[in-house]
């Protein structure tokens, strides 16, 4: 049999934190690493097997960029780590396939419900998935919520940014008039899980993962907990299927006696890296669809793991930063 050429993956963000650890996991796994990000300074780029300085999300030039560098770094996979990128890449499919790269990422429709929390919020009510009441700061009035604290936090965002515990309708008022384009939940007490979702190209769940977040630094875990629950799997099933999301997602939840569901974040976790560690095999799976195959399921418990992140330095001898 003729050997399998090494698959070349496209990561963007190689500045964010967890960056590194990922690009390991993948070349671990064989394949040929490419990097971009706006920043020449990104640690990311050290750790690849090839980089490129790219424009803001957004730019006028960002997308003909990663197109021209999927054609000159033959990448087969496109694997997009931030939220503003999705919906821009999702709806270009035709131009990355044109440079014989296929881009792992759910439709518009479903993006456009994971990236707006009013809208997630709907979607779990209409599944009768258990989710925390929701509304529009515009609707937001003393007596609106049975009890304090409720969350005021921004209907689109991510990394934790613009998040607020208010204690009482004083302090849910002064967020709320601050906070841009806010939405204000009901509070949920119990532990925060985040979820290590994959599914395949038809939209069914292959993959499901929980973590606990142990402890959260700028929205991202920096102690973890591998977990079960099984009672996670069918409202998961359900999500999935219904807004026909592929490949590497995460979902948030609070685990009380009910599991409550807050948000779906169409795109890798920054701490999927600890389900792999667990023996889950997440990373795999995500380059089984990128090379058209159906991944190995896994909708069991893993192997129980604590993860503790800290510091590490890169030299670069010889440099200025510049």
């Amino acid at each position: 049999m003729e050997p399998q050429r090494p698959l070349t993956l496209l990561r963007t963000a190689a500045g964010s934190p967890p960056s590194v650890t990922q690009y390991r996991a993948f070349q671990d796994l064989g394949c040929r690493i490419v990097a971009a990000d706006c920043d020449g300074r990104s640690v990311g780029f050290r750790f690849a097997d090839a980089s490129h300085v790219v424009p803001r999300v957004g730019e006028p030039a960002y997308l003909d960029r990663m197109v021209d560098i999927c054609r000159l770094e033959g990448v087969d996979l496109f694997l997009p780590a931030l939220d503003e990128e999705l919906v821009l890449c999702a709806s270009n499919l035709a131009r990355f396939e044109s440079a014989g790269t296929r881009v792992l990422v759910s439709g518009p429709r479903a993006l456009a419900v994971c990236t707006d929390k009013l809208l997630t919020f709907g979607m779990f009510r209409d599944l009768g998935i258990p989710t925390p009441r929701t509304i529009a700061a515009a609707e937001y009035r003393e007596g609106a919520f049975a009890a304090y604290p409720v969350v005021v936090k921004p209907r689109s965002g991510r990394g934790g940014a613009g998040v607020h515990v208010a204690r009482d309708h004083a302090e849910a008022a002064f967020y709320a008039a601050r906070v841009p384009d806010p939405i204000v939940q009901e509070h949920c007490a119990g532990e925060e899980l985040t979820l290590d979702v994959l599914a395949d190209l038809e939209s069914e769940l292959v993959v499901l993962s929980p973590r606990r977040r142990l402890a959260v630094d700028s929205g991202i875990s920096s102690k973890g907990a591998t977990c079960w629950r099984e009672d996670l799997v069918e409202p998961v099933r359900r999500m999935v299927k219904a807004l026909g999301l592929v490949g590497p997602v995460n979902v948030q939840c609070f685990a009380g006696e009910t599991p409550r569901f807050t948000e779906i974040n169409a795109r890798i976790a920054g701490t999927a890296i600890l389900s792999q560690a667990a023996g889950v095999p997440y990373f795999q799976g995500i380059l089984d669809l990128g090379r058209g195959r159906v991944p190995e399921p896994w909708l069991k418990p893993c192997r129980p793991m604590v993860m503790y992140r800290y510091w590490e330095e890169s030299f670069q001898a010889g440099g200025d930063g510049a």
